[in-house]
């Protein structure tokens, strides 16, 4: 049985990838999994903290509200819960089962190809949003990111308003 991950940032532009994939799964059988990857919530300029248990120990500064503090410890559980609904949402739409998960991430194309080898996920499906020349430069692009670093199979799905339909 063919297992395939769709990787997941919750906007509506990936909104085509979830459908390629849950689609290829109805036509081919298979299982299809979805990922988010969470990048951690450190505390920086901005004042935000870890959400997991790698900072025990660790004295959030002083003056930080505790309504921020615990928006902060929730972050990943809150992902991972929008991550199941996602895959619900999906799964009765295209009539397949799906696993949704989000994990936390210091490095998303690490976490996505973890995901992958922890799974042994068989298709990697992911989108691409078309960013500028410039932004492409300087910052790269995930999606590329991906692909280079991948093992197995990745499929590329335009996202935005260039992407097809497919029902």
């Amino acid at each position: 049985m063919m297992k395939i991950l769709a990787a997941t940032d919750f906007s509506d532009e990936s909104k085509p990838v979830l459908d390629f994939t849950a689609n290829m799964v109805k036509q081919c059988g298979g299982k299809m999994y979805l990922l988010h990857a969470v990048e951690p919530c450190m505390i920086d300029a901005a004042g935000s903290l870890p959400t997991d248990d790698s900072m025990l120990g660790f004295i959030p500064p002083v003056g930080l509200p505790d309504e921020r503090l615990n928006e902060c410890k929730c972050l990943l559980e809150r992902a991972d819960a929008r991550a199941k609904h996602l895959a619900a949402t999906v799964s009765r739409e295209w009539d397949v089962p799906i696993y949704g998960k989000a994990e936390e991430a210091d490095d998303i194309v690490e976490c996505v190809h973890s995901f992958c080898k922890r799974h042994d996920i068989d298709l990697l499906v992911i989108g691409n949003r078309h960013h500028t020349l410039l932004s492409s430069i300087l910052l790269g692009n995930t999606a590329e990111k991906l692909v280079r670093a991948a093992t197995i199979p990745v499929t590329v799905v335009p996202c935005g308003n260039k992407a097809k339909t497919t029902k």
